[in-house]
């Protein structure tokens, strides 16, 4: 296991081959043992398979070809709806619909997800996390009918991989962990410690020739420029965003 979690890359291109019924059932049987607050369990997740929903999925999140090449596209959300459903047969007292609510579910949904990634990649698949389900929350609960009380959170595809790309670069541990306390870095420690990422991360950027092309075009020469342009994650695309998720949120009943 640990050398397992150690060599994970995400895949973005797979094979046509697809994903039988009671292997799919083994990964979410392992999701449902994953850790939950309180054991309430408070997520759900929605298989994808049919291909007309899966070319809305792509359109959804931004047109990644992932989504279309894997057989499996699953989509984890948080949920007190059937928290709260119960309580109701019940007659017991509602709760739950409130932001903290809402983070604990997304805490047992990423769990979930997480597990079932590595329950994944234990039998030779490989999966890739959308970060984009948060770009699109209000277009996906509408389109995967999500009833008051339940929000998409994060989502991954899974299928058998077509690539065998290198491990991506990461953080130095130390910058990453902390003793006992929290420890600011110094900016020369920053500089640091960002050097090898900046190094190899501007290669593989690089090495794409439409990336490549814009950031010459833009007059970009640093990885953590780009990172804030246009082309990537722009200043108001993070103010859009998170004016839907409040409003959204507040509309599932899950931001009072």
């Amino acid at each position: 296991m640990l050398d397992l979690a150690k060599a994970h890359r995400s895949i973005r291109s797979f094979t046509s081959q697809d994903i039988d019924d009671s292997l799919l059932n083994d990964l979410l049987l392992a999701g449902l043992r994953s850790s939950s607050s309180g054991n309430m369990q408070t997520w759900s997740v929605i298989v994808t398979r049919d291909e007309a929903r899966k070319r809305w999925l792509y359109e959804a999140h931004r047109e990644q070809s992932m989504i279309l090449e894997a057989p499996l596209v699953l989509t984890f959300c948080a949920d007190v709806f059937r928290m709260r459903e119960w309580l109701r047969v019940n007659d017991s007292k509602q709760s739950f619909d409130d932001l903290l609510g809402f983070l604990t579910g997304t805490v047992d949904a990423v769990i979930a997800a997480q597990t079932i990634s590595l329950a994944a990649e234990s039998v030779g698949l490989g999966i890739c996390y959308l970060g984009t389900t948060w770009w699109a929350a209000d277009e996906i609960i509408e389109f995967l009918q999500l009833p008051k009380g339940v929000f998409p959170v994060t989502s991954i595809v899974i299928g058998h991989p077509a690539e065998d790309p290198l491990l991506r670069d990461r953080l130095p541990l130390e910058v990453m962990v902390h003793q006992e306390q929290y420890r600011r870095l110094s900016d020369e420690e920053l500089r640091q410690a960002h050097a090898q990422r900046e190094i190899k991360a501007w290669e593989r950027y690089n090495a794409i020739e439409s990336t490549r092309k814009k950031l010459a075009k833009a007059g970009i020469t640093r990885v953590s420029d780009y990172y804030t342009s246009e082309f990537k994650y722009p200043k108001a695309l993070h103010q859009r965003i998170s004016k839907m998720l409040i409003e959204t949120l507040q509309e599932q009943r899950l931001w009072l």
